[in-house]
C-alpha cells in the first residue's frame, strides 16, 4: 500500500466518475507557486455508484470525530483511534 500526505485535493466529476486529484502543497518549496498550478502527486478514479457509499463513510467518520472531541476518553489498550475489544455476554 502507497501513503502520502495530501493537504489539498482537487474534485472531477464525469457523468460516469468521480476523480479525487491528491497533492502537498508547501509554499517554501523552491520554484512552487499556488497550490492551484502544483500538480497533483495520485489520483483516485471510482464509479460514480460508490459515490453515495463514500459520502456516508466520510459523514460517519466527522460526527464519530466531532463526539471524541467533545466527550473524550482514556483509551484502554489499542491505539489512538482505536477502540477496546468489548466482551459479549450479560455484564459484569
Amino acid at each position: 500500500m502507497n501513503t502520502i500526505f495530501a493537504n489539498f485535493i482537487q474534485l472531477r466529476m464525469t457523468p460516469t466518475e468521480l476523480v479525487l486529484e491528491f497533492g502537498n502543497y508547501f509554499p517554501d518549496r523552491p520554484g512552487v507557486g499556488i497550490p492551484s498550478d502544483y500538480k497533483p502527486d495520485t489520483r483516485v478514479v471510482m464509479n460514480i455508484g460508490n459515490l453515495e457509499a463514500l459520502i456516508n463513510t466520510l459523514q460517519q467518520a466527522v460526527k464519530t470525530r466531532q463526539t471524541q472531541a467533545v466527550a473524550p476518553t482514556t483509551p484502554r489498550g489499542g491505539g489512538v483511534g482505536f477502540s477496546p475489544p468489548t466482551t459479549g455476554g450479560g455484564g459484569s
